[in-house]
């Protein structure tokens, strides 16, 4: 039976007749018919085309017909390039794959018309008719792809009272990028002085990750001058992310810093999220990052790890109901937390495999390791780096072991061959013995936890007063349909602008924003929305950023890649989770990802700006103009579209469309390589401007008042050359150059 003469119905989708009809399936037919795989025959196709002209539709089953062929052209691609010596490049290879190449760009577009219908059936089925965030929230669920009972609670989360997260009557201070890691230091050393004078307050700290030696320090110095501080961190993993083999270099440096503390004088209780009986897996995280003392909660994006203080990330100090409520939170996962068994923090599988799991650890985890086992040193202790293998197990031997017990390799491969993976923290394989001896490291931290009195001080957590301390509104996400509500409430009521510096922008968020400019546009107005994208690489040299910049690119929203100058060696990162528009400032540990977002226990924040309040207007402004001075002098435009095209202008193939947008991957992975290139010369040229000026006094007067020691030197460079010549220094770079 026909459809109506607006729609044409694709395997239960109506799709826009304008676009996907008969003659179009036919069109699809035949490229299907024409792909070479044993079984497909061309004839069979011609006469689907037929049924589907007769039926004016496409039913369910005929659609399955060609989703099969989709996902065997997937494989044949796949296994034609692992046959081929040249891959790809073989121009055998490269003719075979036309028709495949044909295919599948025609059937991606039907799939992506369906996913949008289908995403737009499922809201309209979801939300009442007046759902004002319903394109917002239908882009985003295209491409997120949430269950059928998550997405009913998101909608209605939505159309509840706003105020359901909100929590009036705050003061807030915005400690953006280089002000967030010194106020990490300046609130401790606050805490510290406060009980030094006599009146002690509470410190709470709770981290994805706690290892910076600094920030150990000075919550142990809290506890000696007689504050309560409580912690609370993720326990690693013993699961591998991905493949088989575990890199477990961080472990012990996390567990390590717990012991550290443990052993502090003073009254300190340490408790470990149990992340696979919360979260259900051992590969999920406790990513949360938030630091208390006393009323002031500092909640942000940024990590307690040496080399985090340098990245790029935004936070606000918070005092009033808001803060209340976030030490809440910090009290009941503490709660959560105390008795947890070694299963609930890393799953069956993770402890009693662990022996029978290839495992690699690089310098910085065996140093972490042995130091642990036999100690540990106190906090604040940073641990040599030794540069050679020998250096190495001179360590190890103060400590009371033979490092050649720990590592799995043959005698003759250990000693002076392994120096250069020694220098450059390179993984190393476990021995058995090695594995055991960071399952004791395990178990001993553990036992501390559960000891009679670290789990009698972990009942002894007492939030701030809920009394109201200023005038700002902050609404509050703990939930993951709490951090999507809050998410996606923000850019549905940005009016002006929505700026987004991001250490990770995939295609639900990208689609968002993408759809909030569409609606701005149907109403007659314009919104700025620009995202900064961080340019961070996978070992193949791409960015798990490719498919959102794309995106982005595609809808014509403007997005650049950061471009940050270094100050030695080790890279600085767009770090950042905010979302800021002309009404609210995102901001949080949550990454815009589905593990982020959806997976991962985490919690987010938006300060409401109020245009009658002159602090609000200020510090709207101070973030607006901390975005742009990134846009502006520290990020490279991209444009992966324009260049492929270029690239692919004298090709003549029939999958052209295909062949361009499979370039962009290596366009991207050619900016990507470019930026890697510039900071890797503005680093060196960093060092050479503080040796030329004699800045290492500076810098290290810096770092005293709790400046991380990246942005201390780019202070002490900056205010030594001035703004403009810092910048037109770096900006002369050949490897800037190369990138404009």
């Amino acid at each position: 039976m026909a459809n109506s003469s607006g729609s044409f119905n694709v395997g239960g989708t109506p799709l826009d007749r304008a676009q996907f009809n008969p003659q179009v399936m036919r069109q699809l037919t035949t490229a299907a018919g024409a792909v070479p795989l044993d079984g497909n025959n061309a004839k069979s196709w011609s006469q689907l085309a037929d049924t589907i002209e007769h039926q004016d539709e496409v039913t369910k089953e005929d659609f399955d017909s060609f989703r099969t062929l989709a996902k065997e052209v997937r494989e044949e691609r796949r296994d034609m390039r692992k046959r081929a010596p040249g891959g790809y490049r073989d121009p055998k290879v490269a003719a075979a794959l036309v028709p495949l190449n044909v295919f599948e760009t025609k059937m991606s577009k039907l799939t992506e018309a369906q996913r949008l219908i289908g995403a737009k059936v499922a809201v309209g089925s979801a939300a009442g008719a007046g759902f004002g965030a319903a394109n917002v929230v239908t882009a985003y669920h295209a491409y997120a792809n949430l269950p059928k009972g998550h997405l009913k609670e998101l909608v209605k989360a939505m159309e509840s009272e706003p105020g359901q997260l909100t929590f009036p009557g705050n003061r807030v201070e915005q400690v953006h990028q280089e002000k967030l890691w010194h106020s990490m230091n300046t609130l401790l050393d606050e805490g510290t002085a406060t009980a030094q004078a006599g009146k002690p307050v509470e410190v709470n700290a709770q981290y994805y990750e706690l290892t910076s030696q600094q920030i150990l320090g000075k919550l142990a110095q809290n506890a000696a001058a007689g504050n309560k501080v409580r912690v609370n961190v993720d326990p690693g993993h013993l699961l591998p992310y991905k493949g088989t083999t575990l890199d477990a270099d961080d472990l012990p440096d996390k567990l390590r810093g717990l012991l550290q503390l443990a052993d502090s004088p003073g009254d300190v209780a340490i408790s470990m999220y149990p992340v696979n009986k919360n979260l259900g897996s051992g590969t999920d995280l406790m990513h949360r990052k938030g630091l208390r003392v006393g009323d002031k909660f500092l909640l942000s994006g940024m990590n307690a790890n040496s080399g985090s203080g340098e990245n790029v990330d935004a936070g606000y100090i918070i005092e009033g109901p808001a803060a209340r409520k976030l030490v809440q939170n910090f009290s009941r996962d503490v709660q959560n937390s105390k008795d947890a068994s070694l299963e609930d923090l890393y799953g069956d599988k993770g402890i009693n495999g662990l022996v029978e799991r290839d495992v690699r650890m690089g310098r910085r985890g065996l140093m972490s390791l042995v130091d642990a086992l036999d100690g540990p040193s106190p906090p604040g202790s940073d641990l040599a780096r030794p540069q050679t293998y020998a250096q190495l197990q001179g360590h190890f031997k103060e400590h009371g072991f033979d490092l050649d017990k720990f590592i799995d390799l043959p005698a003759d491969e250990k000693g002076p061959h392994l120096d250069n993976a020694v220098a450059d923290n390179k993984p190393l394989p476990l021995s058995d013995y090695g594995k055991r001896r960071l399952a004791d490291l395990i178990k001993l931290v553990h036992k501390e936890v559960h000891s009679p009195e670290n789990q009698k001080r972990l009942d002894d957590i007492k939030p701030p007063a809920d009394a109201a301390k200023g005038t700002s509104v902050v609404s509050l996400a703990d939930t993951p349909t709490e951090r999507e509500q809050l998410l996606l409430q923000s850019i549905n009521e940005a009016e002006k602008f929505i700026y987004v510096p991001a250490f990770v922008m995939t295609r639900p968020v990208a689609a968002a924003l993408a759809a909030k400019a569409k609606d701005m546009e149907a109403s007659g107005k314009k919104i700025d929305i620009r995202v900064l994208a961080d340019p961070g690489i996978y070992p193949d040299g791409g960015t798990p950023n490719s498919w959102g910049v794309k995106f982005l690119e595609d809808n014509n929203i403007p997005v650049r890649w950061a471009a940050l100058p270094r100050t030695g060696g080790h890279d600085r990162k767009v770090h950042a989770k905010e979302l800021l528009t002309d009404k609210t400032d995102f901001v949080g540990s949550t990454n815009f990802s589905n593990k982020g977002l959806r997976e991962n226990h985490e919690h987010s924040g938006a300060i409401h700006f109020n245009p009658d309040d002159p602090l609000s207007v200020r510090q709207q402004q101070q973030a607006k103009n901390a975005f742009e001075e990134l846009w502006d002098n520290f990020s490279v435009p991209t444009n992966t579209l324009q260049t492929a095209q270029k690239l692919k202008q004298n090709y003549q193939g029939a999958d052209k469309e295909f062949q361009i947008e499979d370039a962009r991957g290596g366009v991207i992975r050619r900016e990507i390589r470019g930026i890697e290139n510039y900071e890797k010369e503005s680093g060196a040229w960093v060092g050479q401007q503080i040796g030329a000026l004699k800045l290492d006094g500076k810098v290290q007067e810096l770092i005293a008042q709790g400046w991380d020691d990246g942005n201390a030197k780019l202070k002490a460079v900056r205010e030594a050359m001035g703004p403009d010549q810092f910048l037109q220094g770096l900006h002369a770079l050949p490897g800037y150059q190369a990138l404009h």
